[in-house]
């Protein structure tokens, strides 16, 4: 009988902290099924660390297209003053 309870309990502790879990990665770790509270926490560890991750490449490739652009329009408008400077002259 002690295991059995040993058993619930820990099965109550993984639902407690699934259910607390953000929802991007609540179902992931859900589907996993993980049997101790430690698996659940090193998977939604690992999930939210590549979750993470993906947003900061997303916003990094984000800046690099923003700063593209920004970088060729500000070139043609000094090109531009450039060459009303010299015609100037």
């Amino acid at each position: 009988l002690l295991c059995l309870r040993m058993v619930e309990l820990e099965a109550v502790k993984v639902e407690q902290y699934i259910r607390g879990l953000a929802k991007s990665i609540r179902g992931d770790v859900t589907s996993s099924q993980p049997a101790t509270i430690n698996g659940a926490v090193r998977l939604a560890y690992q999930l939210a660390g590549q979750l993470i991750q993906d947003k900061a490449d997303e916003a990094t490739e984000g800046e690099k297209r923003k700063g593209e652009s920004n970088r060729e329009g500000r070139g043609d408008n000094r090109h531009e003053h450039n060459r009303r400077q010299n015609q100037r002259r």
